[in-house]
């Protein structure tokens, strides 16, 4: 697919190509492109220019497609997707390796035109504007190859970039000094449009050789701290297990089946045993602690699985309840008694979240005893990262714990635990730095660059967003836009029942 035919785009990845050949948006345009369109083209960074301190400039080491070898300074279009905010790094580091000047302002008649979208669209994308032509919002199937089309039926680049700025969701990026456009809706395709599944298998993935189709997008929870909630999302949309299954070619010998939550499918059971009966290994997005059952177990092992993985999130009841996780103790605990009683699972690992809104002392002496009672039963493995608060939830401008609160929290648990079980954190510096990015406007963008010329380790990144100030909290986003609507008609009634008691 795509490796003889001549393509005018080139789709980029700001992320190595193990990474960005996992991203199944990503390959899902890529083989829209190629099968329905005009041809695509795929680059990725560099695996050498991955690691988060660089010393800059780097080698020159020219940017060229993975296909062809080209440039991709060369292709009229470059798409790019992004899906969280620490990627720009990837992003500067990418146009500067490929010689296309970094800011939009800068570029000429000649320069490819410069799109992105991708998951950072459903929170706050600011800090790419700065750099793209046009910035495109919410799902990309039906967005993406008609922006590709306009921008062939116009031959000048800006007449070009006019055209695609006029479709619904999508603005211009700065192409001039401060100017920014309000952010539109993002887009939903029709579930006809759906699924979602994989253009190419490899090894050199994250997901190695295995075929991704989603059975479901979207979610219909509410959970406070993520930015694929229900509200966030336009809920959930369910696929007739015969639309993945049928998808599924001859040749795959393992199937991910992946979503915002996939567990949530009515039919997941018969889903994963369809799939284990032919032999085929299977992989699960977003196991729910709550959804396991003997039987899904059972054929998650069939399929491959040596550990099952479920989130906690909050690390007591208390805040998994305030985050409305909607998950209880009880519920992790007899998923590791599901764990136990199958003789091919070696141990279960669980996600936690430290750093949450009102989080305490007690709160870690309750996760601390509750993972004891966990590790009594079964091989356990913990993994922690810090709350980040995002724009389009109800968390959002929630402040960051502080590096060395979360250390020193992270050291507690690891004194209490780490005889016992796997301790894996997350580093709560690159954290702050993502809840810097997340928490501001396009200003970031600027000061990424300072970031990563000043070599990209975290002390570089606290210097160039010293000065800057958090965004206030928009009312353009659906929580927050419902939260309004909501406390306005309360006050409304609320006024109504007052006039109709007075004397």
């Amino acid at each position: 697919m795509g490796l003889e035919r001549p393509a005018p785009v080139c789709m980029i990845y700001p992320s190595p190509y193990r990474v960005g050949m996992s991203a199944l948006g990503f390959q899902t345009l890529y083989r829209m492109l190629n099968d329905e369109g005009p041809g695509a083209h795929r680059a990725f960074l560099p695996d050498d220019w991955e690691p988060a301190s660089l010393k800059w400039p780097a080698p020159k080491d020219p940017m060229l497609s993975y296909e062809q070898r080209r440039p991709i300074s060369d292709y009229r279009i470059l798409a790019m997707s992004m899906s969280y905010e620490l990627e720009i790094t990837g992003v500067i580091r990418l146009l500067e390796g490929a010689g296309i000047p970094l800011y939009a302002k800068d570029r000429g008649p000649r320069d490819p035109i410069l799109i992105a979208g991708g998951p950072l669209t459903t929170t706050n994308p600011s800090v790419l504007l700065p750099f793209v032509d046009i910035l495109m919002f919410g799902e990309g199937e039906e967005q993406l190859p008609l922006a590709v089309d306009k921008i062939l039926s116009n031959k000048q680049r800006s007449t070009a970039i006019e055209a695609v700025a006029s479709m619904p969701h999508a603005i211009r990026g700065e192409l001039e000094p401060g100017h920014f456009e309000p952010f539109p809706t993002q887009a939903k395709v029709d579930k006809s449009v759906l699924p979602a599944y994989s253009a190419i298998t490899t090894p050199n993935t994250e997901l190695a050789d295995m075929f991704l189709v989603e059975p479901e997008r979207g979610c219909s929870r509410q959970c406070t701290f993520c930015v694929m909630r229900g509200p966030s999302t336009g809920g959930m949309r369910l696929l007739d297990m015969k639309e993945p299954l049928g998808l599924i070619p001859e040749t795959a010998k393992r199937v991910g089946l992946v979503g915002a939550a996939v567990t949530d499918h009515p039919k997941l059971e018969e889903l994963v045993d369809s799939i284990v009966q032919t032999g085929r290994g299977v992989g699960v997005s977003s196991l729910r602690a709550d959804r396991l059952t003997p039987e899904l177990v059972a054929n998650l092992t069939r399929g491959g699985y040596k550990q099952i993985t479920v989130a906690s999130d909050g690390i007591s009841q208390r805040l998994r309840d305030q985050l409305q996780r909607r998950i209880k103790g009880e519920s992790i605990l007899r998923a590791a008694d599901l764990v136990r009683a199958d003789p091919n699972v070696r141990g279960m690992k669980v996600y936690n979240m430290i750093g949450v809104p009102s989080e305490t002392e007690d709160d870690v002496d309750e996760l601390i005893a509750f993972n004891q009672e966990i590790a009594d039963k079964v091989r356990l493995t913990l993994t922690f990262s810090t709350f980040v608060a995002k724009q389009n939830t109800p968390l959002d401008g929630q402040p960051f714990i502080g590096v060395k609160e979360a250390e020193a929290r992270l050291k507690k648990i690891r004194k209490a635990l780490g005889k016992r079980v796997q301790i894996r954190p997350q580093s709560p510096r690159w954290a702050h730095i993502e809840y810097l990015v997340a928490q501001r406007g396009a200003e970031s963008g600027h000061a990424a660059v300072q970031a990563v010329y000043g070599g990209g380790g975290y002390r570089a990144w606290i210097k160039a967003f010293e000065r800057l100030e958090p965004l206030p909290r928009p009312l353009v986003f659906g929580d927050e836009a419902l939260k309004a609507r909501r406390a306005r008609r309360a006050s409304e009634r609320e006024e109504k029942a007052r006039l109709r008691v007075l004397p």
